[in-house]
């Protein structure tokens, strides 16, 4: 059941929420973070990218709250980790920051961040097909970072549409707060998914864009907070496997690859901005909410399917894996003639 005072906290933080939306196009240029059409681009008109400033807001409000009931600091660490995203973020949208400097000062972060918790490194990895663990030893500090690097990316890349990249970051702590035993982190990501979810439909509607900030701050919380959640149900012997992990992650992750993978044998950077997504792809053959529904529906479907162990997580897998294939090669022939 919903606590009364969390109800009261995303109430007022609805009504603030309206007021930062009247006053869009002046905080987006108090703070230089306006997002100017170009051709890599496929909105028409000048955007603020300010949409992760409610969501940083609340999580302060709620972190300070919780301070005041809770004695494990766990939560503020992941947060002030991620809020260092945020700020690389909100230089990143305001300037301009080249591609290579922010990976590398994102492993730089990340590195600090994981080295200094133990909770935060993955250490070993459970196959529920094999019904074994894979120690990692040596390699467990690299294998951490390029989990949380590849999240972020794949985050950063599903932020080409009104609403798509929130809308999953709203999906996966909302989940994330149903698995885990951790009463704090449950109930952080809870409100936060539902303010996400409403801060969702501004984005869709145009008002702002989530931004560098956004989808860096959101992407390493989720990734830290995965990672923290997994080795904690690991030590009270609830085994969270590696397949419903990557089912979790797995739509936009296989975009992802499919992107850098297609840019590099072309000889071009990977990191190079273009309109070759899937959500682009959906988007040129159907609506905006159509193509939201879509991603929606994928997700959810193979979420549910993996956590109430319907069917095998490697038919999941393979069952999504050939539903992607068959958008990309079936609309990709007309996305291109109308590009």
């Amino acid at each position: 059941m919903i606590k009364l005072e969390y109800l009261i906290i995303l109430l007022l933080a609805t009504i603030f929420l309206k007021l930062f939306n009247k006053n869009k196009n002046k905080i987006g240029s108090f703070l230089h973070v306006l997002d100017v059409p170009v051709k890599a681009k496929i909105h028409k008109r000048i955007t603020p990218l300010i949409g992760s400033f409610p969501i940083l807001i609340l999580s302060i409000i709620v972190l300070i709250y919780f301070s005041f009931i809770y004695k494990n600091q766990d939560t503020t660490y992941i947060l002030l980790c991620s809020y260092l995203f945020f700020i690389m973020g909100y230089l990143d949208d305001r300037y301009g920051l080249n591609a290579y400097l922010k990976l590398c000062i994102s492993i730089i972060i990340i590195y600090l961040a994981i080295n200094a918790f133990e909770f935060l490194i993955i250490d070993k990895i459970y196959i529920q097909t094999l019904d074994k663990f894979i120690v990692l030893g040596k390699i467990k500090l690299f294998f951490t970072i390029l989990c949380i690097l590849l999240l972020i990316n794949a985050l950063n890349l599903m932020d080409g549409i009104n609403g798509l990249a929130s809308g999953f970051a709203s999906g996966w702590m909302l989940s994330l707060s149903l698995i885990t035993n951790n009463e704090q982190i449950s109930e952080l990501f809870f409100i936060l998914s539902i303010f996400t979810f409403i801060n969702t439909f501004q984005i869709i509607r145009g008002h702002y864009f989530l931004g560098d900030s956004g989808t860096l701050f959101l992407g390493c919380l989720i990734g830290l907070s995965t990672i923290y959640i997994y080795n904690k149900q690991l030590i009270a012997g609830n085994l969270i496997d590696i397949e419903k992990i990557f089912i979790f992650f797995m739509i936009p992750g296989i975009d992802m690859f499919r992107l850098f993978l297609t840019r590099l044998l072309k000889r071009k950077d990977p990191f190079t901005r273009d309109l070759n997504h899937l959500h682009h792809i959906l988007l040129k053959n159907f609506n905006l909410n159509k193509t939201l529904f879509i991603y929606l529906f994928l997700f959810l479907s193979s979420n549910l399917l993996s956590y109430y162990n319907i069917i095998s997580a490697w038919l999941i897998i393979v069952i999504y894996l050939a539903i992607y294939i068959f958008f990309i090669f079936s609309y990709k022939k007309k996305f291109e003639k109308t590009s």
